[in-house]
């Protein structure tokens, strides 16, 4: 906030000196301001006559001018006052529960009103408005969405039959849900790995190594016979569900994808490469058991286990409160390659995540269209105050970790239509579900005669489904 009032006063100082020149009968250009903010490099404001920008949304704080005090939610605020004084418009929020949003705007979009200019919810809450045909296609308002400030992952993702209905950007960015692992410093050494952060680098950081580290590293220490209470130590701490979503993903799996000749979307899981994935995931719970299948009553739990050195990993997203008083040290890196093949490392974004649409009965698309653009590009400045931010909080190793964050988490989170649509239809969570069958569950290993079983009736629903 410092620097913006710094900026907004030198800006009415050079406004006061154009005014003292111009009586004197001599003019000078200052380049356009309004009311002390200045457009951003190549930008064009459009006064929007007061328009009241509206918006529903789970999140209480990103809308709030009331919630200050650190360098993201005061650079949230600026931004917020830029766009509103540059494009004389007025946001207005609301917040609901995310399980309350759809039963809460569905009935007014049914008698033909917006509800919102901006719908903002969870993956898996958006898709029910997806699945009930609710929203517009985003290609028709007047945004450049190649523009760098939208999340041209999300916007492939939710691409289909040439529409696009759901966006993210870097005013709703999805890193804070993006998986990583945390390590454990003191096992870590104790087993003489090598450095993690030279290992990233190196870009050798890969599944068979993850697997072989986590062998390395877990210890019957109740002297049971095998890996199966809290007394033991593990290869790996996580929400079981969650993490083999975003564990996959890192590999480079996927579920479902658009056929970029037809549009269509397509199963995309029937691969080898998808195999191959499937059982080094399943081999690290079922033979070499180093990841913990035991039941927790919350991640707090989780957290505590790992905190009193009982895993090697505790794999979540970033920013995990509860770490700050752990005794051993303790750092972040990303999720493995599936080889060194894999060009960069990659990562599953939670379902939890935010993501943005615009209702298909929305008639202020012009005004909803700028507000959208101005947004994103004055935005921009969020993601980068955004992990300096944490690094004065979370991290324990400050500029190693947050350089594993921003280089190998940032902006490597991938999205999956069947993480979103899974409410919407069962068809979509049946590969997903059939992976943590393999991987957690009982399930035939065989994941090859699996899909080779169900791929005609997938795509037959898929095409019931989308009117191919």
């Amino acid at each position: 906030m410092k620097h913006w009032l710094i900026r907004a006063l030198t800006l009415a100082l050079a406004v006061c000196m154009v005014l003292s020149i111009t009586a004197c009968g001599k003019k000078e250009e200052s380049g356009p301001t309004t009311q002390g903010v200045k457009p951003l490099e190549g930008e064009t404001p459009e006064d929007l006559n007061g328009y009241e920008f509206t918006i529903v949304d789970f999140n209480s704080g990103r809308w709030n001018k009331e919630n200050s005090g650190t360098p993201y939610s005061d650079a949230w605020i600026q931004i917020m006052d830029e766009v509103e004084t540059l494009y004389n418009v007025k946001f207005s929020a609301t917040y609901l529960q995310p399980a309350e949003i759809f039963n809460t705007v569905q009935p007014e979009i049914a008698a033909a009103g917006k509800y919102a200019d901006l719908v903002v919810t969870t993956q898996w809450e958006f898709g029910k408005f997806l699945g009930a045909e609710l929203m517009m296609d985003l290609n028709t308002l007047e945004v450049n969405w190649d523009n760098p400030w939208w999340n041209q992952r999300i916007r492939e993702m939710c691409s289909y039959g040439g529409k696009t209905y759901v966006a993210g950007g870097s005013f709703i960015f999805d890193t804070a849900q993006t998986w990583l692992l945390y390590y454990n410093e003191a096992i870590w050494k104790e087993c003489g790995f090598e450095d993690p952060y030279k290992l990233v680098d190196d870009h050798r950081w890969t599944q068979d190594l993850f697997a072989e580290y986590c062998r390395t590293a877990a210890r019957d220490m109740d002297q049971s016979g095998s890996l199966d209470s809290l007394e033991d130590r593990w290869g790996v701490l996580a929400a079981d569900g969650d993490f083999c979503r975003a564990w996959y993903m890192a590999l480079g799996g996927k579920y479902f994808e658009t056929n970029p000749t037809n549009g269509h979307v397509q199963l995309a899981c029937n691969t080898q490469r998808t195999y191959d994935i499937v059982e080094k995931m399943r081999k690290m719970t079922h033979e070499d058991k180093t990841i913990c299948t035991l039941k927790f009553e919350n991640e707090a739990e989780k957290i505590a286990e790992f905190s009193a050195g009982k895993s090697l990993f505790y794999a979540y997203m970033p920013g995990v409160g509860g770490l700050q008083d752990m005794e051993d040290d303790w750092g972040v890196i990303p999720l493995p390659l599936f080889d060194e093949n894999q060009k960069e490392y990659l990562s599953g974004v939670d379902h939890n995540s935010s993501v943005f649409g615009v209702t298909k009965t929305n008639k202020d698309t012009h005004q909803v269209s700028v507000i959208l653009e101005a947004l994103g590009r004055h935005a921009m400045i969020l993601e980068n105050i955004y992990w300096p931010d944490y690094k004065e909080t979370y991290w324990r190793h400050e500029e190693s970790d947050t350089r594993m964050v921003s280089q190998y988490v940032v902006g490597h989170g991938q999205h999956d239509l069947s993480l979103i649509m899974q409410n919407t239809n069962s068809i979509f969570s049946t590969p997903m579900g059939r992976v943590f069958g393999i991987v957690y569950g009982s399930q035939s290993a065989d994941m090859a005669s699996y899909i080779e079983a169900v791929e005609d009736t997938i795509e037959a629903r898929l095409d019931e489904y989308f009117g191919y």
